[in-house]
């Protein structure tokens, strides 16, 4: 490391094997995912104004132009595989963007659960934006800071503390994903044991094909986020430089490729568009600060 901490460009002696990486990053694998992230961004915005589906829309265009910040980075690198500052793009932008892209999915959850039926999820509507968003916040943090350290470190040990961080923000990431799966399984068992009396507006969004639709590219986008940090877990836990860190097939696929799906499926499947009367139920709950069996949801509209 001492022979090469000084390197700024590729030569005899500071060879591009010898870079974290190991290679100089695909051209035009990075260009495509930058421009793909990039339209996302713009597409959101503009849908994000046209539903004002402001939180969903928001975050997942942070998240979109985070990921088309970090394949700028990597086609700096593919330039100059030393070059710093790619490296620092890159590494702070793609390991925590899809942070954003997790939040724009855990907003949803409490209209889901409003619209079907507050009574059935073993915790109150109210709590999961709080609950999840504290916990991605959390989790961004983390991997913020551990991608500042590990960019900005001189030595192996600083990058490989960074790292550390990093993994640390990442793992708290995936448990924050499984404790979702939990409380879905249960929201999703306790509807399926009591379809015979769910109310009939929540029956008729149940069984629209709109709404599945929404549901369909919702599950998509979690799973492939999911995916990705349990990669990006592979990824750090050996350590800097290891040999799933230098196999850019799978980073492009389990990595780039997982965060296009994700971003596909929730801006394909919009709130806006096949759950258009998201955010318009209220609950006895939220009207009277009480726990209510019963909730109050305006028929969907489809146009």
């Amino acid at each position: 490391m001492s022979s090469t901490q000084n390197c700024t460009s590729v030569s005899a002696n500071c060879p591009v094997e010898a870079t974290v990486y190991g290679y100089y990053p695909n051209l035009p694998a990075n260009v495509i995912l930058a421009v793909i992230f990039a339209l996302f961004h713009f597409a959101n915005i503009l849908l994000g104004l046209k539903f004002k589906t402001w939180s969903f829309s928001a975050l997942l265009a942070l998240g979109c132009i985070g990921e088309a910040a970090g394949y700028i980075g990597r086609i700096i690198l593919h330039s100059n595989p030393w070059s710093n500052a790619g490296f620092e793009l890159q590494i702070c932008t793609l390991i925590f963007s899809p942070s954003w892209l997790a939040a724009a999915i855990y907003v949803l959850l409490k209209h889901i659960i409003l619209a079907i039926g507050p009574n059935f999820s073993p915790i109150k509507a109210s709590l999961y934006p709080y609950i999840f968003v504290i916990c991605d916040l959390l989790s961004l943090f983390l991997q913020a800071l551990g991608g500042g350290v590990a960019a900005s470190a001189a030595t192996a040990s600083g990058k490989a503390s960074g790292g550390k961080i990093m993994l640390a923000g990442i793992i708290f990431q995936v448990l924050t994903f499984v404790f979702l799966f939990v409380l879905a399984a249960i929201f999703a068992w306790n509807v399926r044991r009591n379809l015979s009396i769910i109310g009939p507006n929540a029956r008729y969004l149940l069984y629209s094909r709109e709404f599945r639709i929404f549901l369909t590219g919702l599950g998509i986008g979690t799973m492939a986020i999911f995916i990705r940090c349990v990669y990006r877990i592979a990824e750090l836990a050996g350590g800097w430089a290891n040999s799933v860190m230098r196999d850019e097939v799978g980073f492009i696929i389990l990595d780039g490729g997982m965060c296009v799906a994700a971003v596909l499926s929730l801006t394909l499947a919009h709130p806006g568009i096949f759950f258009k009367d998201m955010g318009k139920v209220k609950t006895i709950e939220e009207k009277h600060g009480e726990r209510g069996t019963e909730f109050e949801f305006r028929a969907p509209n489809w146009r």
